[in-house]
């Protein structure tokens, strides 16, 4: 029974961080002319992103490829969170 319970437990607190998501995405003003978002993660972790020119950027990566191109920002923000 105690070892039933610890491999639930264990199972939960796994999917809990592999399947870590956006909380929110918010407006964050400008960078360069380009609208910017706040990526807040419920790993605790943000991000900013903005695309400009058709491709995205993350504020502190900078380019982020351009396979990325044709993604909208909700799924630019489930990449980064993941």
């Amino acid at each position: 029974m105690k070892k039933m319970f610890v491999l639930v437990v264990a199972l939960g607190m796994a999917a809990t961080s592999a399947y870590a998501g956006v909380s929110n995405i918010r407006n964050n003003g400008s960078i360069s002319g380009a609208p910017s978002y706040l990526v807040e993660c419920s790993s605790g972790s943000d991000y900013v992103i903005y695309k400009k020119n058709g491709t995205w950027y993350r504020g502190d990566i900078g380019h982020m490829g351009n396979k990325y191109d044709s993604w909208s920002v909700s799924e630019v923000a489930e990449f980064v969170c993941h």
